[in-house]
Parts: C-alpha cells; structure tokens; sequence
C-alpha cells in the first residue's frame, strides 16, 4: 500500500468520527430541547367522560331541614339546641310520637335531658335520657311517646343540662304539638252599610 492510498484511508476515517460525533451532538440537543419543551409547556387536565365543564355538583340534602326550632323559654342559656319533628299528625287518645334532636355548640361531659307533659297531655314511658362525651357539632337524638286527652294544642317540656368539670348550665325549651282538630273560631258577624258602602254605628235609644 503506497503512501497516497494510507492518506485517504486516513482522511476517509476522519470524516466518519466527525460526522458521527456530529450526529451524537444533534440528538442529545434534539432530547435536551425535548426535555425543556416539556417541562414548560403547562399540563392540561383531561374532563372526565360525560362530565360538562359548566356543570354543578348536586346539592347536598340535609336532614336536618325537616325539624322545627323549639322555643327557647327561661333565662338560662347553655350552649345546646333543640330541634323537633313529629312523624304523624297527632289523634286523640292515641300515643304519638316526638323526635327530638339537640345540638351542641359547645363540648361536655354529660348532656342530662328531662321531658315532661302537662294537664291534659301524658307522657308513655321514660321521660329522661342521658348522653356521655358530648361533642360539639354532633347530633343527638331521642324519640318520646306521648298521648293527649283532648284536642287542643299543648306544650311538651324538655330540660337540657350541660354538665362539666367546671359548671352546669340549663336550658328550657318548648315543643308545641296540635292535636286533633280544634274547633273553628265563629267570625265576628261584619257591620251593616248604607247605600254608599259605609258602616253604620247603631246608636243607643234614647228615652222620650
């Protein structure tokens, strides 16, 4: 092999590891741009299949909106709630009952509970219940039965005493339950009018 043939097979190899070492180089800057496009370019959060991007979540029944406040009566205020709700409309004679539901604003060690009836309305069974570790922002419930003598509306009576290391505070409240149908109150009989529409007084008589 002479000297001019050993050249170009030099120069020939040369221009190989060039071209190759060239090539190295554009693919690592093809991955580097790759890499930096990605990491700027922001994510996209895909919907989710037959969700709308204007829809809304569907409200939250509460089970709470079906009871009635009960009346707040006396001066002591602990910090507890009442809230009631009857199953049926009360008849005569028959024991119905009465779901109520308190509400702690604050946590104790014991919420004590009396209910009583009065003239006329019975309360069945045990009208005391107890509840240990109260907490606040947690309901507790407790159904009575009770059995009115007569139509009318009555009032049940329910205690509530919030009971601590440090103090006890009370609370009176007051149900109030319809029962049966009360009689219409007769309406007061309208005053005649004279031909123009307005009243007329009756005057008293007057002795000759």
């Amino acid at each position: 092999m002479n000297s001019r043939t050993q050249g170009s097979l030099v120069s020939t190899s040369l221009a190989i590891v060039a071209l190759g070492a060239v090539l190295t180089l554009m693919g690592c800057s093809n991955k580097s741009d790759e890499k930096a496009a990605a990491v700027l370019a922001p994510n996209k959060a895909k919907p989710a299949a037959g969700v709308s991007g204007a829809g809304k979540a569907p409200p939250v029944l509460d089970d709470e909106s079906r009871l009635a406040n009960a009346v707040v009566s006396g001066k002591t205020s602990a910090p507890v709630d009442l809230k009631y709700d009857l199953a049926a409309k009360p008849d005569v004679g028959q024991p119905f009952e009465i779901e109520l539901a308190f509400l702690p604003r604050l946590p104790a060690d014991t919420l004590d509970v009396v209910v009583t009836g009065m003239p006329g309305l019975t309360l069945v069974g045990n009208g005391t219940v107890k509840f240990d570790a109260v907490q606040a922002g947690t309901t507790y419930t407790q159904k009575v039965l009770v059995q009115a003598d007569a139509a009318g509306t009555y009032y049940v009576s329910v205690i509530a005493k919030m009971i601590t290391q440090v103090q006890t505070e009370v609370r009176t409240f007051s149900v109030p339950v319809v029962v049966g149908t009360l009689p219409a109150v007769a309406a007061k009989p309208e005053p005649q009018k004279d031909a123009t529409g307005q009243a007329i007084e009756s005057m008293p008589a007057k002795e000759q």
